[in-house]
């Protein structure tokens, strides 16, 4: 999770001039609130890793896959705080 959350902020143009951006590259980002989100957008699989007998569903390649942990991250990116503008 933690690759890909920096795989985004160095590669992915819509992500990589973000707050959340700047944060993860200067090593203080906090990565909780994203590894929650990823544990539930791959629940399913993990569990019917479980279910099927797999010892280790997580670090199971096919289970869990790299595109469903990338997906989850920049579905759950952090967004920029709003700027808001005295009238």
């Amino acid at each position: 999770m933690q690759a890909s959350v920096y795989s985004e902020a160095i590669g992915n143009p819509e992500l990589a001039d973000t707050n959340y951006a700047r944060q993860v590259m200067g090593g203080y980002a906090p990565m909780t609130a994203l590894y929650w989100a990823v544990a539930d957008a791959v629940e399913a699989a993990y569990e019917a890793g479980v279910a099927s007998g797999r010892g280790s569903p997580g670090y199971d390649t096919d289970v869990v896959t790299d595109g469903a942990i990338t997906s989850a991250v920049v579905a759950n990116w952090p967004p920029d705080p709003e700027v808001v503008v005295p009238p």
